[in-house]
């Protein structure tokens, strides 16, 4: 086992090396290097005794089934692509450990078949749209001309994506992923297992001020907008940190007119909040967009609990 271990981290460090940034990891959805992603991860589908295609979205699926296989199916997967500069684990592992586990069968019958997908995407780093590759599978692939445009640039197509859909042959979906929080470390286990995948909310914020010249205006006649945002940045982590269960980030800002000498008029912030209740991430959205100007959401996205 240790032998298949290693062989799992090198398929994973090897695959790192596909990237649109030299000297680190980023692959996007049906970038170019994923070209070279799908002819690796095929050919070791293949060695495994697994039937391979791709699909119309990209997924890499690898089918096996032995001679008294029954038609009802075990899905195994994760996905392919990345965040930008990502690490060498995230997402491809739970591939590589589906093929792995494929090759220890050695040909064994089963009464299922085993299906490993590698998802075409799933981080939404390329369109703003994420899960393209798992939704095209339950049958809500994005209807977005950019999404198709890609689709058809890579060789594929669109026409075909619905061709995607799992149908009702399947006994369940398993996972397995690397920890991309602290946790498990914290509390020196080896192993956790998934309760629930907490719902999230994607936003951009707004605050509105008045720009004016630095030297000039006194403090008490500004109408600073980043001040104002600065001061909400320090209410979500308050509110975070408040609420148990829950995360709150405000990963990036946009400060307009940007420059040294002006007083900031118009600040955009973008906001992220998890948790594994709906109804406690809603109310925690609610009370942390009172004091903003406006805002737009980009996604909300339920909780999903797991099979107990």
């Amino acid at each position: 086992m240790d032998a298949v271990a290693k062989d799992c981290v090198a398929r994973c460090r090897g695959l790192a090396q596909y990237t649109e940034e030299p000297g680190f990891t980023t692959r996007t959805f049906l970038s170019d290097p994923m070209r070279g992603v799908h002819a690796e991860v095929g050919q070791w589908m293949e060695r495994a005794g697994m039937c391979v295609s791709v699909d119309a979205v990209g997924n890499v699926r690898g089918v096996y089934a032995s001679r008294n296989a029954g038609g009802r199916r075990l899905l195994i997967g994760s996905h392919l692509d990345t965040v930008p500069r990502a690490g060498a684990f995230d997402g491809i592992l739970g591939v590589v450990i589906g093929i792995a586990l494929v090759q220890l069968l050695g040909g064994r019958r089963l009464a299922y078949q085993i299906e490993v997908v590698g998802f075409s995407e799933e981080e939404g780093v390329r369109f703003g749209v994420p899960f393209i590759g798992s939704r095209a599978l339950i049958g809500d692939a994005p209807d977005d001309v950019r999404i198709t445009d890609a689709i058809r640039a890579f060789g594929l197509d669109p026409a075909r994506v619905n061709e995607a859909k799992v149908g009702d042959d399947a006994l369940g979906y398993l996972e397995f992923h690397i920890e991309q929080g602290p946790v498990l470390e914290s509390l020196n286990l080896p192993l956790g297992i998934v309760e629930t995948i907490a719902g999230q909310s994607r936003l951009d914020v707004v605050f509105e001020g008045h720009a004016n010249h630095a030297g000039t205006t006194p403090m008490h006649l500004r109408h600073d907008a980043l001040a104002a945002a600065a001061a909400w940045v320090l209410e979500v982590e308050r509110e975070a940190r408040a609420v148990p269960g829950l995360v709150a980030t405000v990963g990036r800002l946009e400060v307009s007119p940007g420059a040294a000498n002006v007083i900031p008029g118009l600040v955009r912030a973008s906001l992220d909040v998890r948790h594994a209740d709906d109804a406690v991430r809603h109310r925690a959205v609610e009370r942390l967009l009172k004091t903003a100007t406006s805002h737009e959401t980009r996604l909300d996205q339920p909780s999903v609990p797991m099979d107990p």
